[in-house]
């Protein structure tokens, strides 16, 4: 379970966010400071996801949980939310992220990679989707070991090492609201801490197993992490990072020189290219859960006779290249960051309202430190979107316009859901 943790988080944002961070936010102290509150963040949530998932032990995320906390309409709304701010958006990040990586071996035009990445990828599981599955387990090894020598080599390198002491002027900008903002690139890159929800019926002594996998989990990827970005900033300078996605090329020019650099940019489109695939294999899952609740989408999640719900794949690939081609990287990843923030901050607190609603309830875990572990982390959820609202409102917009869509899906009678008999009143999504 620690290595499914492990694997899960460890993806895209961590080799293109920080000089997206670094631009708004021009300080090492302060940017090493937001991917520890990120870390605080991830497992505070991972702990209260464990407790939902362990109540509510059924596939769906957030779409299954907020439908049984809230309304099945907030429900519905969150799985339109994570077929495209989830899946298709993440696909969208990596593929961009693989053609800043690529473009430094090929020079070929951005769309090439792009849009042929997500093609590829779409083909490859529409025809055969265990590929997924292999190939993220064996990638999940290599992005430990690429982060672990990139560790290793910026430490051995002669550059000194930048000052982690906060000064007057670094405490000026963790009060932006623009810090706060740039908070969104490293929840992002911290993504994936949630999938206890949807492993929790595998997990033997839940209680035991599942806060120690949990915790295991988070804390060594934060330490990559914190280390990793720190590894980066003492190779290369704020300014060299400033505003660019492939700040693992930048970095390793620092490290390696320029033929170095050229192998481990390739060595990282090779991890992009994996992380593609990985989220290409999961959407189907997604509208195969809602193809079962919902009659008008059962369309999507129709399986071929080797067992492959191609309509999805590529309905998937469709909204991931129009993402590509009609938005920037950093407006696509404000959006999504933020999108799954609220998602997942509602999920947080439905904790304590199921604690209150239905103390009743079979808890196989039990959240430690409650009330205090999930209210960190609606806190910092909140902090971070109160901040994109005032700072991005085109991404808020978008955002507003994402639960608008779902909305007005929901309410559509031919989208009501379908009565189940095995459904309780209170569980029924």
């Amino acid at each position: 379970m620690t290595a499914f943790v492990i694997a899960a988080m460890i993806g895209t944002g961590v080799f293109t966010s920080l000089g997206l961070q670094v631009k708004a936010i021009p300080s090492v102290p302060a940017v090493i400071l937001l991917w520890i509150v990120g870390g605080v963040a991830s497992l505070t949530g991972a702990l209260a996801y464990a407790e939902l998932g362990a109540a509510h032990p059924r596939s769906g995320g957030e779409y299954h949980l907020l439908g049984t906390i809230y309304t099945p309409t907030l429900g519905f709304i969150a799985g339109v939310a994570t077929l495209v701010a989830g899946l298709a958006a993440p696909i969208a990040l990596s593929a961009v992220a693989f053609g800043k990586y690529a473009q430094n071996l090929i020079a070929l035009p951005e769309p090439v990679f792009t849009v042929g990445v997500i093609l590829l990828a779409t083909i490859v599981h529409s025809v055969n989707v265990r590929v997924g599955a292999t190939l993220h387990s064996a990638v999940t090894y290599f992005n430990v070991a690429l982060i672990l020598v990139f560790i290793v080599a910026a430490f051995l390198a002669p550059t000194p090492a930048p000052s982690l002491i906060p000064t007057a002027y670094d405490f000026s900008l963790i009060l932006t609201p623009a810090y706060a903002v740039s908070f969104v690139f490293v929840s992002y890159a911290y993504l994936g801490w949630n999938t206890s929800v949807y492993v929790i019926d595998e997990i033997k002594d839940v209680q035991k197993n599942l806060p120690r996998s949990v915790i295991t989990g988070v804390i060594v990827v934060t330490a990559l992490y914190v280390v990793l970005n720190y590894s980066f900033l003492k190779v290369a300078s704020i300014q060299a990072l400033s505003g660019k996605l492939d700040v693992g090329y930048i970095a390793a020019q620092g490290m390696f020189a320029e033929r170095g650099a050229l192998v481990m940019s390739a060595l990282i489109a090779l991890v992009l290219l994996a992380s593609v695939s990985s989220y290409a294999v999961l959407g189907p899952r997604v509208w195969n859960v809602m193809g079962e609740d919902y009659t008008l989408l059962r369309f999507a999640a129709v399986k071929n006779k080797h067992g492959v719900a191609v309509r999805a794949f590529w309905l998937q690939a469709v909204i991931a290249i129009t993402i590509v081609l009609t938005s920037s990287f950093e407006a696509i990843l404000i959006y999504t960051g933020f999108l799954l923030n609220v998602f997942n901050m509602l999920a947080v607190v439905g904790v304590i309202i199921l604690r209150r609603k239905h103390p009743e309830l079979p808890r196989p875990y039990k959240v430690w430190g409650y009330p205090v572990t999930p209210l960190i982390f609606a806190a910092i959820s909140f902090w971070m979107a109160a901040s994109v609202v005032m700072e991005r409102p085109k991404e808020s917009l978008a955002v507003l316009a994402t639960f608008g869509l779902g909305f007005v899906l929901s309410s559509r009678r031919g989208l009501q859901a379908k009565p189940t008999s095995e459904d309780s009143p209170e569980k029924q999504p």
